[in-house]
């Protein structure tokens, strides 16, 4: 495993695991998986929790349930973020800061024993690339993650190294190689497997992974498709 001070941090993201999705292998993956893909995963805070967005308040409450919220608490969790948005808090759900993620667990979050605090981080090499490809068109403001590796901090020692995701970016980490089930298509070409927690353990296999996924045969969704590197950090809970 490469030296942490060789990835750029790309921010902190709140989230819970999930069913397995029935597409992908369960002869390769837990039963309870993590991802920072949004077709997979979901994240607080996030476009719902932000008081001046067009979601529904149904879509909020819905939306809050999942992480052990009620109206109340929505309500308070959104006036805590809004303000922080732009500042310590990126669009819509990258936490710029460790101690702002951990102290958000802390006010809203504690009373959930699965809750996690996961930390992205791109290679140094690859920065670069993702930057020029991440840059919307004006007036459009700059996603997340780009905010994070623009400031080009190294990632910060976690409870744990989860291992890679490979994640296309589309404005956003919108789809994971899960999402196509290239898992067992990757197991059965690469000989590359997931490790115990649904990640590829190495920045080597990551990248081989990366350059099949983006082949044209592979049935993968378009767009820049990159190694992350996935880092768990501690958090408190009741």
């Amino acid at each position: 495993m490469q030296a942490l001070t060789e990835f750029i941090s790309a921010g902190f993201v709140i989230t819970r695991p999930v069913a397995r999705p029935p597409y992908v292998s369960a002869d390769l993956l837990p039963d309870q998986i993590l991802s920072l893909s949004g077709c997979i995963a979901s994240f607080i805070p996030d476009v719902w929790c932000i008081d001046w967005t067009h979601e529904t308040q149904e879509s909020r409450i819905e939306k809050a349930e999942a992480f052990g919220l009620d109206i109340s608490g929505l309500a308070k969790a959104s006036a805590w973020v809004t303000p922080k948005l732009g500042h310590s808090v990126a669009w819509p759900n990258v936490i710029l800061d460790i101690g702002v993620a951990e102290q958000f667990v802390e006010m809203f979050l504690s009373t959930l024993p699965d809750i996690k605090v996961l930390e992205l981080a791109l290679h140094r090499t690859q920065t670069d690339q993702f930057c020029r490809k991440a840059e919307p068109p004006s007036p459009v403001g700059r996603h997340g993650v780009h905010e994070a590796i623009l400031k080009a901090k190294p990632p910060t020692e976690g409870e744990r190294i989860l291992g890679f995701e490979p994640l296309v970016f589309c404005y956003g980490l919108s789809h994971s190689w899960l999402c196509n089930g290239l898992d067992a298509t990757v197991a059965e070409h690469l000989k590359v497997r997931p490790n115990r927690y649904g990640f590829i353990e190495t920045f080597d296999d990551a990248c081989r992974c990366v350059n099949y996924i983006a082949r044209d045969d592979t049935g993968a969704e378009p767009g820049l498709w990159l190694p992350w590197l996935i880092i768990e950090h501690s958090v408190k809970v009741q």
